[in-house]
């Protein structure tokens, strides 16, 4: 494969160790005691040039974020629209907004995330950064696993674990206590995470998120969790998924908590790192002064429905002159039914929220490739959801797949070829002037367009589907 990234194909016999190695270090997500997702004996090599491409757009990326809360505080002191503050706090409780008020003034800022490249080549396309926890346990194991027994390639295997452990150091001191409530379904495969730490006598408390309002208590002014019997001052709080299971009072106390330095809380407590709807700001005309060229290549091109109006002329360049023709003329969300199936089928619809039912687990990831009474369902789904002020945007479809061997985790004699689409999932850290770090990532493959951790099976028709996972090694600018 040429480019600038190299799926490396290892020996056959590689997928019965993978398998197995896996399974035995309880990397399962959900219920199920075997490793559930495809087996690839593969490795994705990042070449020294694009290491440090990557390393330039993740500059980019916390240069974003930062210029689109500036318009987030702008908009509160009715310096800039209101609108922007509304799509900001859409769905969010009262003491959740005065929570991210409160994150937002401090000028508190992600230390960790993910982002989930759709493209890695002449042209890098990401489909969304992600500043959360779900699946780091889970990652890490799957990325130790491959690294250990796949044998080295032009790169070199990095340190997710080791890596993620030191950020909560320099976040939380020398000695910390680090707590991580998480949905049922990540919580075999964290324990993984819980177990490194423990080798490096590092406390990472892991428990399923409905324990969270029983296990973490306040006492004097400092947020405390239980653990076996004694009650452990909190240093660093994984909060993202114990929000929903605790009183809403204790989300501002928290927020608070973080922004007077009494802890620190990943990811801080602002609703916009979970949204998606601020990267159709650098196409908007009244706001693309203020990104650079180079992120609005790299988003692609995003357009936001608001209200039901919408422009995809940022979404018309680089296309055929007659489909370029019909997206420019598009003017209200209704419009899209009419397009041609060819000008449809470059079209992903995504909810922009940071909550409620839509905004996360791929289920509020829509095309219009059907047919138009198929797109028309879609559309007045979309609707409802917009009459009730939930944001959406509409993305060009990233139509790129990679040829990669996978097998069934229980028939790993038999590697069979798919074309896949794929996210390269590149992991980060950040110091606390935002100068970022990689380290480490994970290739993601499935013969589905919306690739995720799908468990694999055999199709109606007897072919292979699920989702595969590799790692990511990294030339020598890593």
């Amino acid at each position: 494969m040429t480019g600038s990234i190299t799926i490396v194909r290892h020996a056959d016999c590689v997928a019965g160790e993978l398998a197995a190695a896996l399974t035995a270090n309880r990397l399962i997500y959900g219920a199920g005691d075997t490793y559930a997702s495809l087996i690839t004996p593969s490795s994705c090599v990042i070449d020294s040039t694009t290491t440090t491409a990557l390393t330039g757009d993740l500059m980019l990326l916390w240069q974003f974020y930062h210029i689109w809360n500036n318009l987030y505080r702008a908009s509160l002191a009715g310096e800039a629209p209101r609108w922007i503050a509304r799509l900001c706090e859409y769905g969010l409780r009262p003491e959740e907004i005065q929570a991210q008020r409160i994150t937002l003034a401090a000028g508190l800022t992600p230390r960790f995330c993910r982002v989930d490249y759709v493209a890695i080549g002449p042209q890098r396309v990401i489909a969304e950064v992600q500043w959360k926890s779900g699946g780091l346990g889970l990652f890490s194991g799957i990325h130790d696993v491959h690294a250990a027994i796949v044998p080295a390639t032009a790169g070199r295997p990095s340190n997710l674990a080791g890596s993620f452990r030191e950020m909560i150091r320099q976040c939380s001191g020398d000695d910390p206590v680090a707590v991580n409530p998480v949905r049922s379904v990540w919580y075999r495969g964290e324990h993984y995470l819980r177990r490194t730490c423990d080798r490096q006598g590092m406390r990472y408390i892991v428990f399923d998120r409905r324990e969270g309002a029983q296990r973490i208590i306040e006492r004097s002014s400092r947020f405390m969790v239980a653990e076996k019997g004694e009650l452990l001052r909190i240093d660093f709080l994984y909060a993202q998924e114990l929000l929903p299971v605790i009183a809403p009072a204790m989300i501002v106390r928290l927020a608070q908590a973080a922004a007077d330095g009494r802890l620190w809380i990943e990811t801080p407590l602002n609703y916009v790192y979970r949204q998606k709807w601020g990267m159709a700001l650098p196409f908007m005309p009244d706001y693309a002064h203020l990104f650079d060229d180079r992120l609005r290549a790299l988003f692609g091109a995003v357009a936001l429905i608001r209200g039901e109006k919408v422009d995809l002329r940022a979404l018309a360049d680089d296309v055929p002159h007659a489909i370029g023709q019909q997206l420019r003329a598009v003017r209200t969300i209704d419009n899209l039914a009419g397009l041609s199936t060819a000008a449809r089928r470059l079209l992903v619809l995504k909810c922009g929220s940071g909550s409620g039912a839509y905004y996360s687990q791929g289920r509020g990831v829509l095309r219009l490739n059907g047919s138009r009474s198929a797109a028309q369902k879609t559309l007045a789904f979309v609707k409802e959801r917009l009459a009730q002020g939930e944001p959406w945007i509409v993305q060009r479809y990233v139509d790129a797949t990679y040829p990669v061997d996978v097998c069934l985790p229980w028939e790993t004699h038999t590697l069979r070829p798919i074309d896949a689409h794929a996210r390269f999932m590149v992991y980060a850290t950040f110091d606390e002037h935002g100068t970022p770090m990689i380290i480490g990532g994970l290739g993601n493959f499935s013969r589905e367009w919306k690739v995720s951790g799908k468990s694999a099976r055999l199709d109606e028709q007897g072919r292979i589907s699920g989702a595969a996972f590799n790692e990511m090694r990294f030339g020598q600018g890593f």
